[in-house]
């Protein structure tokens, strides 16, 4: 959650808070993941088809091909098990949150980075979807400020257009996500209710 103590403004409200799309957000971690898995399923595989060369290879190359393979292939997959492993506390690292002031952006793991555009310097909005994207029903909303350095990337958001046409909502003054205040009902005395039950 984003600290809303320290970084909020004196009647800051949250109107929708998100993530990225999972799937659409770690594309190249379900590559990575893939080529994982096939090296698990071939491994004894390319062994066997590295100790059938070095036999051929031993008489002009004095390497022993097996160890490197071997260490080559551990490398990769401790690398791409790192990797994504990454990837994933990367995704968990970033946020969108959108506020009756602004629209914010939070990510970063090592370094991290917080942007906020105000409403009022919002010029323009822009949703670019992929194919894939559009599988994931997830989007990147690009929102352009007055100057160039305001502009905020939303990459892989959940719905989109939902997304677009609430921040065109609160540019507009509407009060949007947040839940009505129930009116209270006034209180009755024991007696009234008493007399309730009882007088039908």
């Amino acid at each position: 959650m984003f600290n809303r103590k320290n970084d909020s403004n004196p009647g800051e409200r949250v109107v929708f808070e998100t993530r990225p799309r999972f799937l659409a957000n770690l594309k190249s971690t379900i590559l990575k993941l893939i080529i994982l898995l096939l090296i698990f399923y071939y491994f004894r595989t390319i062994i066997a088809a590295v100790i059938s060369l070095q036999e051929y290879a031993v008489q002009m190359v004095q390497l022993p091909l097996i160890q490197v393979t071997f260490y080559i292939l551990l490398l990769i997959i401790v690398f791409l098990i790192l990797s994504i492993i990454f990837d994933i506390a990367s995704w968990r690292r970033k946020k969108y949150q959108l506020t009756n002031q602004r629209v914010v952006v939070q990510k970063g793991m090592i370094r991290r980075k917080r942007s906020s555009i105000n409403y009022a310097k919002i010029q323009d909005i822009d949703i670019y979807q992929g194919i894939v994207d559009r599988i994931f029903s997830a989007g990147n909303i690009m929102i352009y400020g007055g100057h160039e350095h305001t502009n905020i990337v939303l990459e892989d958001v959940p719905n989109p257009r939902e997304v677009e046409d609430m921040i065109d909502r609160v540019m507009l003054g509407e009060e949007v996500g947040f839940k009505p205040q129930r009116s209270k009902k006034p209180q009755r005395s024991i007696i009234e209710e008493y007399d309730q039950k009882f007088k039908r």
